[in-house]
């Protein structure tokens, strides 16, 4: 059976198909002109209509309803009310799955990744947002309307810095592309993209390090809730930032352990994803795998 798992990004599609043995991977830039409701649909139809699937897993970054519309994506407005599990089920008569991003994330790394055999895995994926997964006994936590696990959104400093999604104080506003830049820029008074921060931070620029400090300080208090609500065994950090700088993780140890509860901490393994930027594209892929309907 040939089954595609699909990733939308801000800037690539990101596309596996499967069939028997056979794994492709393909990227697909997302031109300007298609960046609009209508166009987007069609653009999509285009690109899984090339690889002649029978079943379609798709992962978003945004919120998606139970019934596949796409209700709030804060770093991808064009997206937001379509319902694309409708539309494409409509034109292709296959089993499309469209869900969040962070959640097939998870979900990719409990069935491809570092996540197998976990009870209880958190998935928190650091890059232009900041998404979170769970996939508790090998089932994704939705929430009744599918919009659980939203951990970018938590607001960790009361009337805080403002988030994407126009809210004040979300973890996500400190932790993020976006979120590292701003530490930066009021460390440094200079503009400078999360790559070239990175860039410096290995090079032992002390105000990138510095800026990282605050980054995983806020990192930490967000691992720490996460730990004194879910008791997991696992939370696994992908994305980009994390990819790019692996440093920052020997420092969340240290101090995930320190300002946690001793009980839930003994039990925590705080690591790395083993799938990268393609969890959601694997993610997706699992999705439709196992999912009949």
């Amino acid at each position: 059976m040939k089954v595609l798992g699909v990733d939308i990004g801000g800037t690539f599609v990101k596309i596996i198909l499967k069939d028997g043995d056979s794994v492709v991977k393909e990227k697909i830039a997302i031109s300007e002109d298609v960046k609009e409701k209508g166009k987007f649909e069609k653009f999509m139809l285009d690109t899984i209509l090339k690889y002649s699937p029978q079943k379609v897993g798709i992962a978003v970054a945004g919120l998606v309803n139970k019934e596949g519309v796409i209700t709030n994506s804060p770093n991808l407005r064009y997206i937001e009310g379509i319902n694309l599990k409708v539309y494409l089920q409509n034109y292709l008569n296959i089993p499309v799955f469209v869900g969040n991003d962070a959640n097939f994330a998870a979900y990719g790394e409990y069935i491809y990744g570092n996540g197998k055999g976990s009870k209880i895995l958190i998935c928190l994926t650091l890059g232009t947002g900041l998404g979170g997964g769970t996939v508790i006994d090998g089932r994704i936590v939705e929430g009744v309307s599918g919009s659980a696990m939203e951990i970018g959104h938590m607001i960790i400093e009361k009337g805080g810095k403002l988030c994407n999604c126009g809210r004040r104080g979300c973890l996500e506003a400190y932790v993020s592309s976006y979120g590292l830049e701003r530490i930066y820029r009021e460390i440094s008074g200079e503009d400078f993209s999360s790559f070239d921060i990175i860039k410096l931070a290995k090079e032992g620029d002390i105000k990138a390090l510095n800026s990282f400090d605050i980054f995983i300080d806020y990192l930490s208090v967000g691992v720490m809730n996460i730990a004194h609500i879910f008791n997991p065994d696992k939370v696994l950090l992908s994305g980009g930032i994390v990819e790019n700088y692996p440093q920052l993780l020997p420092k969340l140890r240290k101090i995930v352990k320190r300002i946690t509860f001793p009980l839930p901490a003994k039990d925590l393994t705080i690591d790395s994803g083993l799938l990268g930027s393609w969890s959601g594209s694997y993610g997706a892929l699992a999705v439709a795998e196992n999912h009949s309907s």
